[in-house]
């Protein structure tokens, strides 16, 4: 099987005998894809492609002789891309590394949109971080974690600290004391964080407008969703769909 890599612009950087030598060359090489049959010694392709999925984002194709459901199912399980039989049809194989090639390009596309997002000066998203409880348990805390579920459950709607105070038989004013104590946001602030976080994973469906992005985060009116969307990262929606492309 001679298989032209040039021509998609890719080359071949290692080779390894079995599973063990593989994950070390996975390792050590960060290779974008990799191709890697099932049954090995050592450490069977399986077991490897689970084990690298811990430092890589590698894209990973399996070739084997074993048409087996359940060696499919596994596979899938694990985000494998092409399952390919053996014998090899040249053609079949040029057919998935041409599409790899392509899936690459969208993933270094991204990883270099999010960079560029995050060199914009004003882009407050970008030290986010959502709010977890503490092993504590303590009834402060399980105020606040109760909201933040609120927050996670209802975002969509038209939703306030009125709406969740009420939902957990407090006061506002306790509320919004113990919110930014505990997480250092206001409940305002949080919410809007969070709707925009969303906001950013619904972009990247071409299918669904940004009205209706704005709608499905919870504002009503696409303009002023727009508006806070660029205040906060630096673009506008459209923008960033527009880069992402």
């Amino acid at each position: 099987m001679t298989t032209p890599w040039e021509k998609y612009n890719c080359k071949v950087i290692g080779e390894a005998e079995n599973g063990l030598a593989g994950i070390e060359l996975i390792s050590r090489l960060k290779p974008d894809i990799v191709f890697t049959d099932i049954r090995m010694s050592g450490l069977n392709g399986l077991a490897m492609i689970q084990k690298a999925q811990e430092f890589v984002d590698s894209e990973f194709v399996i070739i084997s002789g074993y048409n087996e459901f359940d060696y499919a199912k596994k596979a899938i399980a694990l985000g494998v891309r092409e399952y390919l039989l053996k014998p090899i049809d040249d053609l079949e194989l040029e057919k998935v590394l041409e599409r790899l090639v392509r899936e690459i390009g969208k993933k270094e596309r991204l990883k270099h949109l999010y960079k560029e997002i995050q060199t914009v000066d004003n882009n407050k998203l970008l030290y986010f971080r959502e709010y977890y409880s503490s092993p504590s348990g303590e009834a402060q805390d399980n105020y606040v974690s109760s909201a933040v579920k609120y927050i996670m459950g209802n975002y969509q709607k038209d939703i306030g600290i009125k709406e969740v105070s009420e939902y957990l038989h407090i006061s506002e004013s306790y509320l919004s004391r113990l919110f930014k104590n505990e997480t250092n946001y206001t409940f305002i602030e949080y919410l809007t964080y969070f709707r925009l976080k969303k906001a950013l994973e619904l972009l990247r469906d071409k299918k669904c407008k940004i009205y209706e992005i704005a709608h499905l985060v919870g504002y009503g009116d696409a303009r002023y969703f727009s508006k806070l969307f660029k205040s906060y990262l630096g673009i506008t929606p459209r923008e960033f769909r527009d880069r992402l492309s």
